[in-house]
C-alpha cells in the first residue's frame, strides 16, 4: 500500500462532497474498497541422496547423485481501505493543474488550487445577524400568532457566507451556503476559517464582484449595500468601490499539515 507523502497531508475545514464526488467519479469511477498484498519466499536445498548414493555404489560404481528440493511459503495480507471525504478529495487534488502561479492564463471551468490564503468575511455584521436568525434566535418573537423567525427563514434559505481571500497581488471571492447545522467538517465554524492561512480547491469561474453573488434576502432588501461597497472584516474599512475578484466555485477548504 502506497504511503502518502508528508506534504500531502491536510486538515479538512469544508467540503461540498456531492460536487467533489461527482467530479472524482468522472475522473475514475472505480472505487477501491481494499487491496491485497502477497509475498512469496522460495528457496532451494541441494541434498546428497545418501540412500541413492549407496545403491549407486553397489550397482553402478558411482556416488555423485543429488537433487534439488524447492520449498515455497506464501503470505497474503488484506487491507481494508476507508473511503472518507478526505480520501475522495485527495484524488481530485492530484488532478489540479491551475494555481495562483498561472492564474493569469486561467480559463473558466478549470480546477484550481490556491494555497496559503487569508480569508475574511464580506459584510460581516449582516452575515452574523443572518446566522443568528437561521439558528432560531427570533423564533420566540411572535406577532399575531406568527413567529418572526419562521417568516424570515424562507428568505434566508439560499443565503451564503461570502469570503474574500488575498494572496500577493491577487484577490479571490468564494461563497459557502450558510446552514444552521453541519456547515463545516470536524466541528469547525466559520470563524476557524478566518484564523490562519488555508487552501482553496474549486472551479475557476472568471472575474466577478461581490454584487454578482445574489440571493433572495439581498434582492428583497434592495438597498444597494452589496453593490456599492465591500466592508473588510479585518480592517473595518469601507472601500466604497466595486472590487473585482477571481471567483472560485468552492469545492473544499483545507489547511496544510506539516510534519
Amino acid at each position: 500500500m502506497t504511503r502518502k507523502k508528508k506534504s500531502d497531508l491536510f486538515c479538512l475545514y469544508y467540503i461540498n462532497f456531492n460536487k467533489v464526488f461527482e467530479i472524482a467519479m468522472l475522473l475514475d469511477n472505480k472505487v477501491i474498497t481494499g487491496e491485497e498484498t502477497q509475498s512469496n519466499s522460495n528457496h532451494s536445498l541441494k541434498l546428497a541422496a545418501k540412500i541413492k548414493g549407496m545403491l549407486a555404489m553397489v550397482y553402478e560404481g558411482t556416488a555423485n547423485i543429488s537433487y534439488d528440493y524447492s520449498k515455497g511459503s506464501q503470505l497474503r495480507k488484506t487491507v481494508e481501505i476507508k473511503m472518507t471525504n478526505s480520501v475522495v478529495l485527495k484524488d481530485l487534488i492530484d488532478e489540479v493543474k491551475l494555481s495562483d502561479k498561472n492564474i493569469r492564463n486561467a480559463q473558466e471551468g478549470q480546477l484550481i488550487l490556491i494555497d496559503d490564503v487569508n480569508l475574511s468575511l464580506v459584510n460581516e455584521e449582516e452575515t452574523r445577524q443572518i446566522k443568528l436568525v437561521k439558528q432560531g434566535v427570533l423564533d420566540r418573537f411572535v406577532h399575531e400568532d406568527i413567529s418572526l423567525g419562521e417568516v424570515m427563514k424562507p428568505m434566508l434559505s439560499d443565503y451564503s457566507y461570502q469570503l474574500i481571500g488575498k494572496k500577493g497581488e491577487d484577490n479571490y471571492l468564494i461563497k459557502i451556503p450558510a446552514n444552521a447545522d453541519n456547515e463545516f467538517e470536524n466541528n469547525y465554524t466559520i470563524d476557524d476559517l478566518l484564523l490562519g492561512k488555508v487552501s482553496l480547491i474549486g472551479i475557476y469561474n472568471g472575474v466577478k464582484s461581490s454584487s454578482d453573488l445574489k440571493n433572495t434576502f439581498t434582492y428583497l432588501k434592495g438597498n444597494g449595500t452589496q453593490e456599492d461597497q465591500i466592508i473588510d472584516s479585518q480592517t473595518g474599512e469601507d472601500t466604497n468601490v466595486i472590487e473585482q475578484f477571481h471567483y472560485i466555485d468552492i469545492l473544499a477548504i483545507t489547511q496544510k499539515i506539516h510534519m
